[in-house]
């Protein structure tokens, strides 16, 4: 079997096994099978046969009827779709005969919808269109008109969407409910991957997978939209479909005119999709959407004198040239031959016997057994379909019952712990007991971190949302800027993702529309003419770090100080380090733009990025020099839900610090204690004064040391500035389960929650924000 009858193997086994699992009427899953056959589609019409891409281009539009509700036996029309995987897996064996292919292609359904679909177009009439021919017998009663599978002629002077045109709807019961709300989230999932790989076909026009990534999710917007009677959602998505079509048949050439109506379009269909499922819960008529003159764009596209069509873009290379290298680095990494014996067969295939496979060749050489030359193809295969049978093994869960799993493992550890740390058990001189107890433990402790990576994503999906953003703006502002993605596939908390999204995208945007200069403006100072912003992000001790580079213009220190010194916010700058100057562009209010833009420029913004950054336990860092660019980097914890703390201890009581907040700890010298007038105590730190801050007196406990050189102090960070916080003792690092202090605790504001210890006491995790205040007020 050829390297390309392999892939459409693959596809056929994974879509025989969804196939027989369908049920009727599941409306997402029957989009995700057709959304496979379109794959498959365009794997077969690559490899040039025929008869397997009729047949699977038949499969398809039965599965658009199943969807727009023409097939009325839906259990019957699953039973055709199992029957039409097995006939495409037997003609790609060559095991189906062709009187049982066309046997298969004539059944009643599948010949009344090709009808259907073969079909000339036929244009819309100014008046009102006779009523549609009625559909074959399969066809449901009583759904809405198909709009699937007729293309729209646009006129110059349609009617603009008014109230008009959607009829009052019915308020719809739970079942169709549900329905409604399985469309919006598959849709705006779509409506994203439209985005970026939209934005992907822009740059590379040519990339006919690009191409067909965004023509795939409208077609199936446009089917189950057509299903749920959402007419001005199917009438969108076809228009759209069929501009999209004209560029697949290379007869529009897609330029960046063409990209921004589809981006509108994009726009249209997320507002309209949000606004129906609102709607229905408020059980409310739809609002109507005026798309009259996206309509007009896309009519000019449509209906405007055809470009020269598009050099053809390279066809995907097919597997036999590439196959005997892919093969052969698997043959010989698993040892089955010998490197010389490889390149002897690889001789051997160029010189004598090209039409022939390498595994055939080293078979009929001796050098390998069919066995393990199929072996080494499915490992191939492995490498080459990876991610599509991941994707065929995702399984979509409820947040909240991973939150629910979460919580429970965490009762689980701490339960381990006060087990592991009771005097009585410890007591016990048991070897098999102790070692037992270890092995649980150590499951514990997988068992955790197994549980936690359940709620990382990737954020590549944040980061490649910021594409259009960056785009919008560089258009609006007249800038050209380059958005570079660094390791998109690092990991976070999905219950940051959703926090810290509208920050990255005020910041990034901060970058373009302030950071990065005007094309004149970079030019004459030697700087090409498109700028770069970059987002990468990375992993750090126990933090995840996001960073939002650019190499514009740069922070001005001492504008951002006299300005702040104007405001009143500062006295001086005279003993601020350059970070302490930076930080104060976080500031409510505080603003050195000196042109206000409908994007930026009003100071009210930075303040809710640090706010927002602050609720997720994170820190900023602000790097610049002035002429060459700035960076922003977010340190955010790894999870919500445990924290990386530092335990320390006061009196008999222990308490947690935030590892992010701590720099460094100490036992200083008796010299280094110091009283400034004005300041209170001080500790000298390599040169620097440090403000001394007694968590004895804040928590009210009776410590065991009372002089700082016989104590330790622990150096903590907060929005820049660094306080000496005096302790008994450092108990050491541990992660901890952060529990809420409840409504009687909640006016506590040292504590940002608790943490139940091995031995079943209760420690508070100190807020050093509200630790930093309370001294202030002490002091006060």
């Amino acid at each position: 079997m050829s390297g390309h009858n392999e892939v459409i193997g693959s596809l056929l086994d994974e879509m025989a096994s969804e196939v027989m699992i369908l049920e009727a009427g599941d409306l997402m899953a029957y989009g995700e099978f057709l959304s496979h056959l379109e794959r498959l589609e365009i794997v077969c019409e690559g490899g040039g046969d025929s008869a397997l891409t009729r047949l699977v281009g038949a499969l398809k539009a039965h599965m658009e009827g199943m969807i727009l509700g023409e097939v009325a036996d839906q259990e019957g029309g699953l039973e055709l779709a199992r029957q039409g995987v097995s006939v495409a897996q037997g003609l790609l064996r060559g095991e189906a005969a062709d009187a049982e292919v066309g046997a298969y292609m004539a059944s009643p359904c599948l010949a009344a919808r090709a009808r259907s679909a073969d079909a000339p177009p036929v244009a819309a009439p100014p008046a009102a269109a006779p009523p549609a021919p009625a559909q074959p017998e399969e066809a449901g009663l009583g759904e809405p008109p198909d709009l699937a599978d007729d293309d729209i002629e646009f006129l110059p002077d349609a009617p603009d969407l008014g109230p008009t045109a959607e009829p009052e709807p019915q308020l719809i019961n739970d079942e169709d409910m549900e329905l409604l709300t399985g469309f919006v989230n598959e849709a705006l999932e779509h409506l994203e991957s439209i985005e970026v790989n939209a934005l992907v076909l822009e740059d590379s026009p040519q990339d006919v997978e690009a191409l067909n990534a965004v023509f795939r999710p409208f077609h199936t917007i446009k089917g189950v939209s057509g299903f749920l009677n959402l007419t001005d959602i199917n009438h969108l998505a076809h228009a759209l479909e069929n501009l999209l079509d004209k560029a697949r048949a290379m007869e529009l050439v897609v330029d960046s005119v063409a990209i921004d109506v589809i981006l509108g379009g994009v726009d249209f269909l997320r507002q309209m999709i949000e606004e129906s499922l609102a709607a229905a819960n408020e059980r409310r008529a739809r609002r109507a959407f005026d798309t009259s003159e996206l309509e007009a764009r896309v009519e000019a596209l449509l209906s405007g004198q055809a470009p020269a069509p598009a050099p053809a873009a390279a066809p995907a290379p097919e597997p036999e040239p590439v196959e005997p290298l892919k093969l052969g680095e698997v043959l010989v990494g698993k040892r089955v031959v010998s490197p010389e014996d490889m390149d002897e067969a690889l001789e051997t295939q160029r010189q004598k016997k090209p039409d022939k496979h390498l595994g055939e060749i080293l078979v009929a050489q001796g050098k390998a057994q069919p066995d393990q030359v199929a072996e080494g193809l499915r490992a191939q295969k492995a490498m080459t379909q990876g991610a599509q049978v991941m994707a065929a093994q995702e399984v979509k869960i409820d947040t909240q019952k991973l939150d629910n799993l979460l919580d429970m493992v965490g009762e689980l550890v701490i339960a381990q712990s006060m087990v592991q740390a009771n005097p009585h058990v410890q007591a016990i001189s048991d070897r098999k007991l102790h070692t037992d107890l270890g092995q649980l433990a150590r499951i514990t402790t997988e068992l955790q971190k197994s549980t936690m990576s359940m709620r990382m994503i990737p954020i590549r999906q944040t980061f490649q949302k910021m594409v259009r953003v960056v785009r919008d703006t560089a258009k609006k502002r007249g800038k050209k800027v380059r958005l570079e993605l660094v390791n998109e596939d690092t990991e976070i908390d999905r219950n940051m993702v959703e926090k810290f999204y509208d920050p990255l995208m005020h910041m990034v945007r901060n970058s373009v529309d302030h950071g990065i200069e005007d094309p004149e403006e970079r030019q004459k100072i030697g700087k090409p003419e498109e700028g770069a912003v970059r987002l990468s992000a990375y992993h750090k001790g126990g933090s995840v770090c996001i960073e939002i580079a650019d190499d514009g213009r740069g922070l001005d220190r001492d504008k951002i100080a006299r300005k702040a010194v104007e405001r009143g916010l500062i006295a001086s700058d005279d003993d601020m380090t350059d970070q302490e100057v930076y930080a104060l562009i976080m500031r409510a209010g505080f603003s050195t733009a000196e042109q206000i833009t409908d994007i930026s420029g009003r100071g009210v913004g930075m303040d809710v990025v640090q706010r927002t950054i602050d609720e997720l336990r994170g820190k900023i860092e602000i790097q610049s020099t002035l002429g060459e660019g700035t960076i922003l980097t977010i340190a955010l914890p790894l999870t919500l839900a445990i924290i990386d703390g530092m335990v320390v201890k006061v009196g008999p009581e222990r308490f947690i610090l935030p590892t992010i907040s701590v720099a460094e700890s100490l036992r200083p010298a008796r010299a280094d204690y110091t009283t400034v007038q004005g300041k209170g105590e001080m500790i000298i730190i390599r040169g620097n004064l440090l403000p001394l801050v007694r968590l004895h007196e804040i928590v009210g406990i009776e410590p065991d040391h009372r002089q700082p050189w016989e104590g330790l102090v622990v150096v903590v960070e907060h929005h820049g500035h660094r306080r000496c916080l005096m302790v008994d003792q450092l108990v050491g690092r541990q992660e901890v389960v952060i529990k809420s202090l409840g409504e009687s605790l909640k006016d506590v504001k040292v504590a940002a929650g608790g943490a139940i210890m091995g031995d079943g006491r209760v420690s508070l995790i100190l807020d050093v924000e509200g630790v930093f205040k309370s001294h202030e007020g002490r002091r006060a």
